[in-house]
């Protein structure tokens, strides 16, 4: 940009020769100003140069807040750079308002340049603190011209001082206007260059925010898919169990309907508190409606206990066993009878006991039917125990569970980590052929499951086909404990128990060469990474599949 071919102002008092002097000095503040990349560095020559061309002893370069500012200073003056000013003053005039007096509010208000000859002689500002201010600092005497643009919109100023009365020269007043007009074009530039940065990352901003939506769609796609598949493998193990074990099909449609009416609960349970888990009372509560029985026949007590998401389904299903069972055979079945449900807390262990009353009286030996085997199952897989016994008084079971140690993992995810890819994974998919079972005969495998039902229609598969089933085990510390005791001929392993991650249990099992293959609803994307090798058995799966991936994997 050539400073010298730039247009004047009108506030220019009238012609005036430049000499060669000032040619050479516009020159080289206009060769600085285009160089200058650096934003206060510009600011700063702009600066000197006015003062340099007023030979005054003070100058500032203020920009204005456009009026539709939202931090509180719209339509007043900020101050970019000052010459001069001690530290008391460049924190007076750091933002300068509209009703303030001074020679930059007059020409904001006039959108001409102003000229302040004598503060001390100025009606306007007498008795104010912002004459106190200009005293203060050992000003008398004022300009301020406007920084206009192309199109005339108002962008700043550009104001000098003097310690004396001063009066400017035709001279003074012609380079300045050159001065503003260069300053206008730059500050113009600098501040459609700031919006372009602001838009820019704004932009960035909102794509990062596309990127995690887009991520977190397909997380909880995934999530969604694991649960439907998680869910329809529990219940086709339910159906296959209850089928198992009921003596006509009105049993099996009571017994069948009562499971999964108690799994609906559980779900509403944890959706409305956002899969965080729930009070023990709350579990109690909600399982204990029975249909024709009393509330009166049901006592709870015990203190508060948090229960997280992954064991809300496991105490919620031992209690609906216990409290079917007391209805079909125990106390409840009398409309005398009742049942005490006490727990307390021993360290990080949950301790319930259920105590039955009036029912029946109870013959030894107890037939162990599959809603005890069931409430064992769950109590062991959980990492606790479940103990029947029987008095004259009737049965009494005593189950524990362990509780978390850190209060914090309560709330856990039990979603996988973000960012994994979630694709649609064809292990295990290919049709079934013959399956020849005596290749499973005395064959050991281990059964790694927290869904106890589900583990339990494993290992009944398993078994009935000839093979020898260690477990279920139900979590890490049962599984690692079960893998350092005994051998085996190969493995089941869920590839997530109880929301953690099965990284440690399949690099063990890799160790002691024991050949394993992952069941589970989420896909192979969210499988351990350093064994995208091994198989995976995608739930829900038929039992023909199941023993044809169990007879490949020990042969």
């Amino acid at each position: 940009m050539n400073l010298l071919s730039v247009e004047t102002s009108p506030a220019s008092s009238g012609p005036a020769d430049i000499g060669q002097a000032d040619i050479e000095l516009l020159h080289s503040i206009s060769t600085a100003l285009i160089a200058e990349q650096d934003q206060v560095e510009l600011y700063g020559k702009i600066v000197d140069a006015a003062v340099a061309i007023t030979r005054s002893q003070f100058g500032t370069m203020q920009i204005l807040c456009p009026q539709d500012d939202r931090s509180g200073n719209a339509g007043k003056l900020n101050l970019l750079c000052s010459r001069g000013f001690p530290q008391e003053a460049v924190e007076f005039w750091q933002w300068v308002s509209p009703e303030a007096r001074s020679s930059c509010t007059k020409a904001l208000k006039s959108g001409q340049r102003e000229i302040i000859y004598d503060f001390e002689e100025w009606d306007a500002i007498a008795g104010t603190e912002d004459l106190l201010a200009f005293r203060r600092t050992g000003i008398r005497s004022a300009q301020t011209t406007p920084l206009l643009s192309r199109d005339g919109n108002l962008l700043g100023m550009i104001s000098t001082h003097w310690c004396e009365p001063h009066k400017l020269s035709d001279r003074d007043l012609r380079l300045l206007d050159i001065l503003a007009r260069q300053a206008a074009d730059l500050l113009e530039r600098t501040i459609a260059e700031e919006a372009l940065r602001a838009r820019e990352q704004e932009l960035d901003r909102t794509c990062a925010a596309l990127r995690e939506t887009e991520e977190l769609q397909k997380l909880l796609t995934g999530e969604l898919s694991h649960r439907v598949k998680n869910m329809l493998a529990t219940v086709q193990a339910i159906a296959s169990q209850t089928l198992r074990h009921s003596d006509n099909p009105a049993d099996f449609v009571k017994s069948f309907g009562g499971r999964i009416e108690s799994m609906s609960r559980v779900h509403s349970q944890l959706s409305i508190n956002e899969w965080k888990g729930t009070q023990l009372q709350d579990i109690v509560r909600d399982q204990m409606k029975l249909g024709p029985v009393d509330e009166a026949q049901i006592i709870a007590s015990g203190p508060p206990v948090y229960l997280d998401a992954m064991n809300v389904p496991k105490m919620a299903m031992i209690l609906h066993e216990l409290g079917t069972n007391s209805l079909k055979y125990g106390a409840l079945s009398k409309p005398d009878g009742n049942v005490t449900i006490a727990w307390n807390v021993d360290g990080q262990r949950l301790e319930v006991c259920w105590t039955e009353h009036g029912g029946p009286a109870v013959a030894a030996p107890i037939r162990h039917g599959f809603g005890t085997k069931l409430i064992q199952a769950t109590a062991l897989g959980a990492g606790g125990d479940a103990e029947m016994l029987t008095d004259a008084e009737g049965v009494r079971w005593n189950i524990t569970l362990p509780l978390s140690v850190d209060p914090s993992s309560n709330e856990r995810s039990i979603y996988p980590a973000v960012g994994e890819a979630l694709g649609v994974d064809q292990d295990s998919t290919e049709p079934v052929g013959q399956v020849d079972l005596k290749r499973l005969e005395g064959k050991r495998i281990l059964v790694i499951e927290d869904e106890p039902m589900l583990a339990m229609d494993i290992a009944g598969e398993l078994e009935a086909a000839g093979a020898y089933v260690i477990g279920p085990a139900g979590n890490a510390a049962a599984a690692l404990s079960l893998i350092e005791q005994y051998r085996f001929d190969g493995a089941l392993l869920d590839a997530n128990l109880d929301g953690y991650p099965v990284d440690d249990i399949a690099a063990l099992l890799a160790r002691k060469n024991i050949p394993f293959v992952f069941v589970s609803g989420y896909n192979r994307s969210s499988l351990p990474t350093l064994f995208d090798q091994v198989e995976l058995l995608s739930k829900p799966f038929d039992n023909k599949r199941l023993l044809a991936v169990a007879i490949k994997l020990v042969t």
